[in-house]
């Protein structure tokens, strides 16, 4: 399962009457379904909410100021939704037919959902609450007019799925997996071609995989986004006159790079924080310290912004508007590289040989009592910092926070591999341990078998399961 990134909610721009107990919509004035929600807190206080409701969902802000709009929200998670079902009736699937009719509950958790049988087939069946809408999605609605209300959801059958496609395979990785011509409108937002791209390259490559090629995929780490935008920056840097003598040797090893974010990997680290400056760079100027790092949460419409800007040059997000002159994109690379390198000096010393990735991008896993120092000493909780290969851009993903930098807060939580041919030759492997409890020898004894990409076997037939049991639980009548 992957995301499958739906727009699923819609702000409106409320009018109410005096004493906030009505809205108008459609010329008239409607009653405000008005709850009054009393939160006792662990301190023994009573606090007491006015909630408001319109027929599209809660008004969501408080509006205490005179300028504000009431914001009335319509979100799919409020609509009728069955995924436990779903799973449920996944777990006890015989076919193409009975996968689709499970499928059918994910409503308000958008999925799409990747099938295989042991009989051959495979298929992709995107299972979403999408709504059937007017306008772009993108903006906020007047609240006045029942003309940008839901016109319900769009129905399963409507959907787009695959079964057995001539191509041989199905992948998915939060990316976009509807046509260009869809009549309905999923999202503005999906996350960028780079991982899916390198799947296909990867599933393409050969005639037939096996398991090993399978765990090859998951460990991967050559980036298709440094392949595509290096090219770019390398030209811009290379027509400058003006480097430095370090600048000059962390060009040449970057100008040869392999587009691997191997740990060890110096163009890997001068890629990753001049990506990043190149991104910041482009809108610094244009915003607030505040929207700076509320857009720096948001690496998607960075990434977006970038996209759009290679193919013009004309943008106005190019240009410093600190500066009396008007700056072309290779030169916000230029600059963005001499901040890299000195960036990179400053945390790595000034030996650019000695600078490697996995020193800038680190890995720990955190028991939540961890922070308290004297309990993560006494007893262990929490395993790192590791040093890290990948990115948010790799098929082994590793991401990592724009103002939490390089500090990696998530990647894949688990990883299988399943055959089904014999469903007791599948492989798989968890970041942690089946076991929470820091004294218990299953506590995070998967975490090095899972940076080192390894896998344990994952038995499933009865007798198997059976065969590598550790412990038996009876659970007795009272």
């Amino acid at each position: 399962m992957t995301n499958v990134m739906v727009d699923d909610i819609d702000f409106y721009a409320e009018k109410l009457n005096e004493d906030s107990t009505k809205y108008l919509l459609d010329g008239e004035w409607k009653d405000l379904l008005i709850k009054i929600e009393i939160i006792k807190t662990k301190e023994g206080e009573t606090i007491e909410k006015k909630l408001r409701f319109t027929h599209r969902g809660p008004i969501v802000n408080p509006f205490k100021k005179k300028a504000e709009v009431p914001l009335s929200v319509h979100w799919v998670g409020n609509e009728m939704s069955n995924e436990i079902g779903g799973v449920y009736l996944l777990n006890r699937a015989k076919n193409w037919t009975d996968f689709r009719k499970a499928a059918s509950n994910f409503v308000a958790v958008s999925q799409n959902i990747v099938y295989a049988d042991v009989n051959g087939n495979i298929g992709l069946q995107c299972s979403a609450g999408i709504p059937i809408r007017t306008g772009e999605g993108i903006s906020i609605y007047p609240g006045d007019s029942s003309k940008y209300d839901w016109k319900g959801l769009v129905p399963f059958e409507e959907l787009p799925f695959e079964y057995n496609p001539e191509r041989g395979y199905v992948s998915s990785a939060n990316n976009k997996t509807v046509p260009d011509n869809y009549p309905y409108i999923v999202s503005h937002w999906f996350a960028t071609t780079d991982r899916i791209d390198r799947i296909r390259e990867m599933l393409e490559a050969k005639e037939q995989l096996n398991a090993d090629d399978f765990a090859a995929i998951q460990a991967d780490v050559k980036s298709k986004k440094a392949e595509h935008i290096t090219p770019v920056f390398v030209a811009a840097i290379k027509s400058a006159g003006n480097l430095n003598e370090t600048e000059k040797t962390v060009f040449s090893t970057f100008e040869k790079w392999d587009y691997k974010l191997t740990a060890e990997s110096q163009a890997a680290a001068v890629f990753e924080v001049l990506y990043r400056k190149v991104c910041e760079n482009l809108v610094s100027d244009e915003l607030t310290p505040e929207l700076l790092k509320a857009i720096k949460g948001q690496k998607m419409l960075l990434e977006n912004l970038l996209i759009n800007i290679q193919n013009n040059n004309n943008s106005e997000w190019i240009d410093d508007k600190n500066t009396p002159e008007r700056e072309s994109f290779a030169d916000i690379i230029l600059k963005s590289f001499k901040e890299t390198v000195a960036d990179l000096t400053a945390e790595q010393g000034s030996d650019p040989e000695k600078w490697q990735w996995g020193k800038l991008h680190t890995f720990t896993i955190s028991h939540p009592l961890g922070v308290v120092k004297m309990l993560d000493k006494t007893f262990h909780l929490n395993r790192g910092p590791f040093e890290m290969k990948g990115s948010y851009h790799t098929v082994g993903p590793y991401s990592y926070s724009y103002n939490n930098l390089y500090k990696v807060n998530h990647g894949a939580s688990h990883r299988h591999i399943f055959t089904t041919a014999n469903w007791d030759e599948s492989k798989t492997v968890i970041p942690t341990g089946t076991s929470g409890i820091p004294a218990s020898q299953f506590y995070l004894d998967q975490t090095e078998m899972y940076l080192n990409n390894h896998y344990h076997a994952d038995p499933f037939s009865k007798g198997e399961v059976e065969k590598a049991a550790k412990f038996r639980m009876k659970i007795l009548p009272k």
